[in-house]
């Protein structure tokens, strides 16, 4: 009987049981920018409404983010993040992602595609929409101070990523993606 009183009085704790250990969770941060006046910022200009079929999938009645909106995301590896709400949504590895990160390389997903931009070439939508020139991955070793990148959901969602930190600091990968349009 003294066996079973002490199990519930706390017994785990007193041995250090599994059960009785914090589980151990990762932070993910995420900024939002706000974005440039409508008068200012490219795409479609002042007072612009929604393409048609723009509007969210499912119930969800947030708004997608307008052109020129700015996020600025730190994956930890095994992390990923959705381009289908009013900012990304970074997520544990599941199918529902458009970009993904592991531990050597960060690549799109469910459809979606990454094209590689020369330095000279302007993060621009007009730019994401023309250039071919296609990756599967990018290795995270490459991804250094500047180095920018379309990257265009399997919806024909585009958008800007330029690396503002050098690599993986501290086992994260910042990131800061710009909503430029769809194609």
């Amino acid at each position: 009987m003294a066996g079973v009183a002490l199990g519930f009085l706390g017994l785990p704790a007193l041995i250090k049981s599994p059960t009785a250990r914090p589980v151990p969770t990762e932070t993910v941060y995420v900024t939002v920018t706000p974005s440039t006046p409508a008068a200012s910022a490219p795409g479609p200009g002042p007072g612009a409404s929604p393409a048609p079929g723009s509007s969210p999938s499912g119930s969800s009645t947030t708004p997608p983010q307008p052109p020129g909106a700015t996020t600025t995301l730190t994956l930890p590896r095994d992390y990923g993040f959705r381009l289908r709400e009013a900012a990304p949504v970074i997520e544990r590895r599941s199918d529902a992602l458009d970009f993904y990160r592991d531990s050597r390389t960060v690549w799109a997903d469910n459809g979606g595609r990454i094209v590689a931009l020369e330095p000279q070439e302007p993060g621009t939508l007009d730019t994401c929409r023309a250039v071919t020139r296609f990756v599967e991955q990018i290795p995270i070793d490459s991804l250094q101070t500047g180095t920018r990148f379309c990257f265009e959901t399997g919806k024909g969602v585009l958008a800007l990523v330029e690396v503002p930190k050098d690599g993986s600091e501290g086992g994260f990968v910042v990131l800061k993606v710009s909503l430029l349009g769809s194609r």
